[in-house]
């Protein structure tokens, strides 16, 4: 019976997602030569690299290896993340265990799974390959969407996933679909029984997974403890920089653009308004203190303004999605000094209609709620 505790990798030591670097540069029967001293900052164990790559005790790396060079770094990418997922347990119950589900994603916390060296390990991985949409020190957001939109990385998949099954005893009995969903691996990317299964087969999703998030900050709502104790709004100046990509400087659809524009406009307005304000000013991800972050606060002696960041594909969809998160920001301890000034940023320009709207919750609810179209520099887009 497959066992899959018999899969175990060395969870403290740092690198691990390094072998995408050699990957690029190295053939699969030469990588191993390679795993310290020929690249600047690459320092892999072997006996961490020959498990992750599932190569022989004899240290024969499969080929399917090759196939992903052949195909280039995104798809090296994807198979080394989840090569280094189903490589240990812990892992494997950590990506399933996470909170915030929702299609392909979901939010790695520290101590929920797994502490200290081993989850800062984990989430500077998913960070490292691509796939993070928020990294802290004590959780890891992730969303593993575009790695079901890579042409025929099913196959590679399917090869990798075998090997991992049979170094956990399988028996090979019944089909690698049937004993994957029966160990509730197709729960690891947060997709269905027949999602997953289609996927392993076809290399497409059925219809149900397609559809693009249309919610951004799934956590916020969908996850609330009504048992948490009342926090304390504590201003922290600082921003630590947002990994971003090619992007189009436009109203994203699918969930990693998504991601990549909310993080350039998080670290261009962070720069614009450290420039004006200056740095011991102005700070992103600033907790609540209540368990949620504010993705951008301007605290002066004069004023605190609090700036929710959306990248819906509507303005009327940005203003939707931004103000309860900035009234309970704001509001929740029923308290009215924490935030002067409450902002929607959005790369759209702002509609007649939604003008009039805002006015309107200002003039009757006096509510101190304002919009703002950024304009990401052009440097950071792809026209």
């Amino acid at each position: 019976m497959t066992d899959l505790t018999k899969l175990d990798v060395s969870l403290t030591k740092h690198g691990a997602h390094k072998i995408a670097i050699l990957l690029r540069k190295y053939d699969k029967d030469d990588i191993l030569n390679h795993l310290e001293g020929s690249e600047p900052g690459v320092n892999i164990e072997l006996a961490q690299a020959k498990k992750n790559l599932s190569a022989s005790r004899q240290g024969v790396v499969p080929d399917l290896w090759n196939d992903a060079r052949q195909r280039g770094s995104e798809t090296i990418d994807a198979l080394v993340l989840t090569a280094i997922i189903l490589s240990h347990h812990q892992i494997i119950d950590a990506i399933k265990n996470s909170t915030a589900r929702y299609r392909f994603a979901g939010t790695v916390r520290r101590g929920h799974s797994l502490d200290g060296k081993s989850y800062t390990n984990l989430a500077h991985i998913i960070e490292e390959l691509g796939y993070s949409t928020e990294h802290s020190a004590d959780h890891v957001r992730y969303d593993f969407y575009k790695l079901f939109q890579i042409p025929g990385l099913h196959t590679l998949f399917e090869k990798l996933l075998r090997l991992k099954l049979v170094a956990a005893r399988w028996d090979e009995s019944n089909s690698i679909i049937e004993e994957s969903t029966r160990l509730g691996l197709h729960e690891v990317f947060a997709l269905s029984k027949k999602q997953f299964g289609a996927w392993l087969v076809t290399g497409s999703l059925t219809p149900e997974a397609l559809g693009p998030v249309d919610i951004e900050d799934p956590e916020f709502f969908s996850e609330a403890d009504d048992d948490r104790p009342a926090g304390k709004f504590e201003f922290r100046a600082g921003h630590n920089a947002r990994k971003t990509g090619v992007i189009t400087a436009g109203a994203a659809a699918k969930p990693q653009t998504a991601t990549l524009l909310h993080n350039e406009i998080q670290n261009q307005i962070y720069e614009s308004l450290a420039a004006q304000y200056g740095k011991a000013s102005v700070g992103t991800e600033v907790p609540t203190g209540d368990g949620t972050a504010i993705d951008v606060v301007v605290k002066t002696d004069q004023f605190c303004w609090f700036y929710e960041i959306k990248t819906g594909s509507s303005v009327r969809v940005c203003i939707r999605q931004a103000i309860p998160q900035l009234l309970e920001y704001a509001y929740w301890q029923a308290d009215g000094s924490r935030a002067d000034k409450l902002i929607i940023v959005s790369l759209l320009k702002l509609t007649p209609q939604a003008a009039a709207y805002l006015d309107f919750l200002r003039q009757r609810f006096k509510l101190d709620i304002y919009y703002e179209q950024f304009q990401i520099k052009p440097s950071a887009t792809e026209q």
